[in-house]
């Protein structure tokens, strides 16, 4: 699954219609079953364009703003050990926050884990179109299962993008994220949010295409995930910032978030999945033509047909080895 795309790389299968019968005669069924194989043949061709063009274009994109953000920062001459101090020493942070800048919560609530339960961590940012593609196939998913029981989740709001739009609009809006986290007991609010604000009905282009966001509309779109109107009130403030900025520095400079193959082979390129602390090859799996949906249940061992159901846990537990889908070495 490469980075920045828009793409639904999740279509559904389509059962083929047969026309004709013993009146159509034998050279008829199989003059049309000809004609169909072609057709899905050649849609296949044109949507596999397609595909790689965008994914192209939205890497290129990423890798931009990752550089951007990157010579930023090397520029301070920080160093992961200085980062992940820095992190530390930040005074206010979110309430459930972790010593790496992750916001846990599961079944049993925020900073509670369960314990027979794999861990799944997203590292995502609110401009990132890859990002809401994650978004847009697995929320659902990640829903159902985290009501189950079946994973503890783990969300790292970044803002690589930041200057992508002119009103530092990731930042509002992952800003939202730890608020929301910290003020509205029920995690159900915070996922429906992150739903919501990677819509593409919501989400907002970049650079050229970003188009001013307000805090109100941010409040909106908390509001109508659930948040409570006086807390949604408070969401966007900033005050958030400082903790976001030394997560995003911290972040940048772990070697175990970046692409291990593929044009951006040691990059931090978003989204990024971990599971269990072993992160997920997003380019391998996206050049076998995996969903994330297929990829991160292939992963933590458990069949479509067991998600959401209670007592039916990932093969892997909380300690396990992802079974990570085998992928070719990626171009």
């Amino acid at each position: 699954m490469a980075r920045h795309t828009r793409n639904d790389y999740e279509q559904a299968a389509t059962a083929t219609s047969w026309y004709g019968g013993v009146d159509a005669g034998d050279l008829l069924i199989q003059t049309r079953r000809a004609q169909e194989a072609k057709e899905r043949k050649q849609r296949r061709i044109i949507g596999s364009i397609a595909f790689f063009i965008v994914v192209i274009f939205v890497a290129v994109i990423g890798l931009v703003s990752y550089r951007s953000i990157a010579k930023r920062n090397a520029a301070q001459n920080i160093t992961e050990e200085q980062a992940y101090v820095a992190l530390q020493n930040v005074k206010v942070k979110p309430k459930f926050t972790n010593d790496k800048g992750g916001i846990l919560f599961s079944k049993a609530g925020y900073g509670m884990k369960q314990n027979d339960a794999p861990t799944v961590e997203i590292y995502t940012d609110p401009m990132c179109p890859g990002c809401a593609v994650l978004h847009q196939q697995m929320d659902a998913t990640f829903r159902a299962l985290l009501d189950a029981g079946q994973v503890n989740f783990e969300i790292h709001p970044v803002t690589f993008l930041d200057n992508m739009s002119t009103d530092h609009y990731s930042s509002r809006a992952d800003n939202g994220v730890a608020y929301i986290a910290s003020n509205d007991p029920n995690p159900d609010h915070l996922l429906d949010f992150l739903t919501n604000i990677h819509a593409d009905s919501f989400q907002p282009g970049e650079a050229s295409n970003y188009k001013s966001v307000s805090n109100e509309q941010l409040r909106q779109q908390a509001m109508a995930s659930g948040v409570p109107a006086d807390i949604a009130a408070k969401a966007f403030g900033g005050e958030y910032n400082p903790w976001l900025s030394a997560a995003a520095q911290y972040t940048l400079r772990r070697p175990e978030l970046k692409d291990v193959a593929g044009q951006f082979k040691g990059k931090l390129t978003t989204p990024v999945v971990v599971i269990n602390g072993k992160m997920l090859d997003i380019s391998g799996i996206s050049d076998i033509g995996l969903t994330y949906k297929v990829a991160i249940l292939q992963s933590i061992g458990l069949s479509n047909e067991d998600v959401g159901r209670v007592g039916k846990q990932p093969a892997i537990g909380s300690n396990g080895n992802p079974t990570f889908p085998k992928t070719q070495p990626s171009a």
